[in-house]
């Protein structure tokens, strides 16, 4: 099957395939006229056009009227988007699954630092693919991450891929994937070697759903096991910043793994004068709304992603999902839980706190988010499993269960009204990771280009050229002695006097002598 190509399933509402589809490279009409290449009798005559180009997928929705649009999971696409292998695509009430073929191409770099067999691919995102491959030095199967062809050069992919291990790499737990090594062989492309996990990620198993939405019970012990790693994140000082149900990936066990910590970041990292100035990273349908300013990194950045997490597995949908996304999550409250299935033509029984405590981890304050993800796991803990899911296909409220409580204060009741603005009460005395943050005092070092480097190795160039321009032939073996001793000079002037490099505290901006680890001389926190 050629490069080119893309393997698409089409399936009803009930998860259903009802067709299966091979398309080549060109534009392919998607609707219920007779002329459409994937022909979907209850969207519109023309109702969206699906391209392939080299590789690329574009899905465009043309807008007609009163079709119901088009959806990428979950989200409004409005005009022209790239899609990649793995997401859903809704057209009106249809589902297509779109997948790049997986096998690799014999003697097309299937072996990786002669180590390594890449076998099938079994993901692709924007910024990374994730393949299976064989270790033939221990005959053990893992994982492999590494950039698409496109990214293969770019510095900020390279840069974000390195974060990733550099995060993560260090982090020992049940519920994180676990990062083994970065891998930087001669000649070939950088890539990570990770834990192999076969199974499905959160996304893609909520459409395996009846109606495309968890029911409570089987939500809760995968939400426990994740504000559990979430827990362990923070308390090891790491940000996720990306969590959505596409980085939950459930083994056969029932097990979560959290993956794909490529965009994570440190506690208190200064963002104003580090190398993410002015880059906001994430997937802006879950991002917070100090996030999506750009703000420092905090603990209550993943707790308001929790939210977001919580909410589209409950009701098919996140809390903002169409129109200007920055706008509304930096401005408008979210509907609750019940509004939304009711407005969807939905029905779910979800307890009543634990739609209370969703629209709490979604308030705009993040100190009125639960402070710590063991909060919300404590919560969610002490909560009975529902069953006995409605059968009707009207749309009904959810049954009021006694709420248990916690520090002698009742739960707030929110289901079918207003969110409220109290925070949950809390579950013990611990401190909150950001008190915990300022009371350590500690702060990075910060590394930047020092200009002065690049006008003095410039200048020196140039004066070596026209002192070899103006010599002539008989006096060159005297030159060529004076240049090696401008370029000894040279090399003594930047290793001691006038360094490539320059280290700042990103506390107080103090100029430190070098990268090691100490108390800042201007202001005096421990500096990591």
């Amino acid at each position: 099957m050629a490069a080119d190509q893309i393997k698409m399933l089409l399936a009803g509402d009930d998860g259903v395939v009802i067709s299966e589809f091979v398309l080549g490279e060109g534009v392919h009409a998607i609707g219920s006229a007779e002329g459409c290449a994937i022909r979907v009798e209850t969207a519109a005559p023309e109702h969206a056009r699906l391209q392939v180009v080299g590789g690329q997928m574009f899905i465009e929705d043309l807008a007609v009227p009163n079709a119901g649009g088009v959806w990428l999971d979950g989200a409004a696409v409005l005009g022209k988007l790239q899609i990649y292998s793995g997401q859903i695509v809704q057209v009106a009430d249809r589902w297509l699954a779109l997948r790049v073929p997986t096998d690799v191409r014999a003697g097309q770099n299937d072996l990786l630092a002669g180590r390594y067999r890449l076998q099938r691919q079994l993901g692709r995102g924007g910024r990374g693919e994730v393949w299976l491959a064989l270790d033939e030095q221990i005959n053990e199967k893992i994982a492999i991450k590494r950039l698409p062809e496109e990214l293969a050069g770019d510095a900020t992919a390279l840069n974000d891929l390195l974060r990733e291990v550099q995060k993560s790499r260090h982090l020992n737990h049940r519920n994180i994937i676990r990062i083994h090594d970065l891998v930087q062989p001669t000649g070939e492309p950088p890539f990570v070697t990770l834990e192999l996990v076969e199974g499905q990620d959160l996304a893609l198993l909520r459409f395996k759903q009846p109606g495309h939405l968890f029911a409570w019970d089987a939500l809760q012990p995968l939400m426990t096991q994740l504000c559990d790693a979430l827990e362990y994140a923070h308390a090891s000082r790491i940000v996720h910043r990306d969590l959505k149900p596409a980085n939950m990936l459930i083994d056969q066990l029932g097990t979560l793994k959290l993956a794909d910590f490529g965009i994570a970041a440190t506690m208190a990292e200064s963002l104003s004068r580090s190398s993410m100035q002015g880059n906001i990273s994430g997937t802006s349908v879950y991002m917070s709304p100090q996030q999506m300013r750009g703000e420092l990194p905090r603990a209550s950045d993943d707790i308001y992603a929790l939210g977001s997490t919580f909410y589209e597995l409950l009701t098919s949908r996140t809390p903002f999902y169409s129109g200007d996304i920055a706008y509304q999550v930096m401005n408008e409250d979210p509907k609750p839980l019940g509004e939304r299935l009711a407005e969807l033509g939905l029905q779910n029984q979800v307890p009543d706190n634990v739609c209370a405590l969703i629209m709490v981890c979604l308030s705009k304050d993040p100190a009125q988010r639960p402070a710590r993800a063991s909060d919300v796991l404590t919560w969610i803990s002490d909560l009975p499993p529902q069953v006995n899911q409605p059968t009707s296909n009207e749309p009904t409220q959810p049954p009021i269960i006694a709420a248990p409580t916690a520090g002698g204060l009742p739960v707030p009741e929110t289901l079918g009204q207003p969110a409220s603005k109290e925070p949950p009460p809390p579950v013990d005395d611990h401190r909150t990771v950001q008190k915990r943050v300022a009371d350590a005092k500690w702060a990075s070092i910060q590394v930047r280009d020092n200009p002065w480097h690049r006008v003095l190795n410039i200048g020196a160039g140039i004066f070596v050229l026209l002192v070899l321009h103006s010599t002539a032939k008989s006096d060159l073996k005297g030159s060529l002695f004076w240049v090696a001793v401008t370029m000894l000079i040279m090399v003594g002037v930047n290793r001691f006097l006038i360094k490539p490099k320059r280290y700042f505290c990103s506390e107080c901006n103090y100029k430190l002598h070098s990268d090691k680890p100490g108390p800042c001389r201007g202001c005096g926190v421990s500096l990591t």
